[in-house]
């Protein structure tokens, strides 16, 4: 995988042009009871994996689904924005402390 694809944002993928866009009801994620602008993908998660996305399922209330979509799409933003050299922090409201967050 390339490194641009690697860092795609919401709004690098709003951008790509009709010939770029996957052809609609292609490949394996085709479906005649889903719509065309989705893709089913099949991934494999480690066990800590499946709690984390469970937690985050539980808190927010959302879907498997929803928390895999929106996961993708912030870590490719934080990615991308780590890789321009910008540095991202966690803050805490009470107390101000901020921790650096690292990408490998």
């Amino acid at each position: 995988m390339s490194r641009e694809s690697r860092n795609a944002t919401d709004t690098d993928l709003k951008n790509l042009t009709e010939a770029e866009k996957p052809a609609a009801g292609t490949g394996s994620g085709a479906s005649r009871n889903r719509p065309p602008e989705l893709t089913k993908v099949s991934a494999n998660f480690v066990p800590r994996a499946i709690a984390a996305l469970d937690v985050a399922s539980e808190v927010t209330g959302d879907t498997r689904t929803d928390v895999l979509n929106r996961a993708v799409q912030f870590y490719a933003y934080l990615v991308k924005r780590a890789e321009e050299g910008m540095l991202i922090f966690v803050e805490d409201p009470k107390t101000g402390t901020k921790e650096r967050v690292v990408f490998f």
